[in-house]
């Protein structure tokens, strides 16, 4: 079922773990942002169980400096409650969305830097940890078998 609706609303799968995995959908994704539609990417790779804003993953700067497009940074409070840790179902819940002022970046193309990702990605979670007053966590989300 999860799968059916992901793919509905066009959702492009990634496996965790493998980077030829990444380095395709994040492909995936210029094309799409070059033709001119928009995209949303979770930075931190997975969504957060417990509420905490986990560093993020440098595709999102990787992108936003390969094409130039804004990031409107997004912040979600209360998604946690929607499928606790440990947990397989959903359960409804109430959550919170807001939506903050877009980021600009220079264009480079898809060379530059990892430094220069990362420094464009903490940029990008700065500002969704000002929107969503999430506590910060400086290491990555470790996805869940259940995820």
């Amino acid at each position: 079922v999860m799968k059916s609706f992901f793919e509905s609303v066009g959702s492009i799968p990634v496996e965790r773990g493998e980077q030829a995995a990444s380095v395709q959908a994040l492909k995936t994704l210029l094309d799409i942002l070059e033709s001119g539609k928009g995209i949303g990417i979770y930075p931190e790779g997975t969504r957060s169980r417990d509420g905490i804003l986990y560093r993020g993953r440098t595709g999102v700067g990787w992108l936003a400096l390969a094409t130039g497009v804004p990031v409107i940074p997004v912040g979600l409070i209360g998604t946690e409650n929607l499928q606790p840790a440990g947990e397989k179902g959903f359960r409804p819940h109430h959550f919170t969305m807001k939506v903050g002022e877009p980021l600009y970046f220079d264009k480079t193309g898809p060379d530059h830097s990892l430094p220069a990702r990362r420094q464009v990605t903490d940029r990008i979670m700065d500002a969704i940890a000002e929107l969503s007053g999430q506590e910060r966590s400086t290491s990555y989300n470790q996805s869940k078998s259940t995820d």
